[in-house]
């Protein structure tokens, strides 16, 4: 992509910015080491039922907290400082938006970009790369529905229950990017607990 890149929006100059995700893991070899060794620690540490604090659960989460602080998944994105848009180019798509470890859903990097292949809706914006209308698409999803988000539901079946959503997006199929048109969609669509379910 070129050093200048303009918000699909019309805002102006977009921004590299480098995000931290603390709820995505990446592969840090030291952080690894010291999520890894704190949760030992902790683990082999617990007495049940005794009222004292053990030095080794103390010690544990010293070391769990730096590891999944640097263990997290860092990427470099576009952001738009007016409409709060961001553009996730190839290697974020990649990185953000996972499938399942277990691959009980669809790997959501390969969903968008069948997508977008297979899209005829264009898009009401151009491709700030190659300046071609982008497709126009809706990814279903399901988030699991925390107790907080239904306060009339009982925690026991707040816990089993998961809410359908979507989120609306643009993409250029030939530039491998995706046009988010504000930071909480992107954000919506690249947490853990947000899966496209297989059909």
């Amino acid at each position: 992509m070129s050093a200048e890149v303009q918000c699909p929006a019309g805002c102006g100059p977009m921004e590299y910015k480098t995000n931290r995700n603390l709820k995505i893991r990446a592969f840090d070899p030291l952080g690894t080491v010291f999520y890894l060794a704190g949760l030992i620690l902790i683990a082999n540490s617990i007495e049940v039922g005794s009222g004292e604090t053990n030095p080794g659960v103390i010690i544990g989460a010293l070391l769990f907290i730096p590891g999944v602080y640097l263990s997290s998944l860092v990427t470099t994105d576009l952001s738009c400082n007016t409409c709060t848009g961001v553009i996730l180019e190839s290697k974020s798509i990649d990185q953000k938006l996972k499938g399942d470890l277990l691959g009980l859903s669809e790997n959501k990097a390969e969903y968008i970009r069948t997508a977008l292949s297979s899209s005829t809706e264009d898009s009401e914006h151009d491709c700030p790369d190659c300046g071609k209308k982008m497709s126009h698409i809706i990814v279903p999803i399901e988030r699991e529905r925390r107790a907080y988000e239904d306060p009339l539901l009982p925690d026991v079946i707040a816990d089993w229950t998961t809410k359908s959503d979507s989120v609306k997006l643009d993409g250029c199929k030939e530039c491998d990017l995706l046009w988010f048109k504000n930071a909480k969609r992107e954000q919506k669509l690249s947490m853990d607990t947000a899966i496209i379910p297989k059909t």
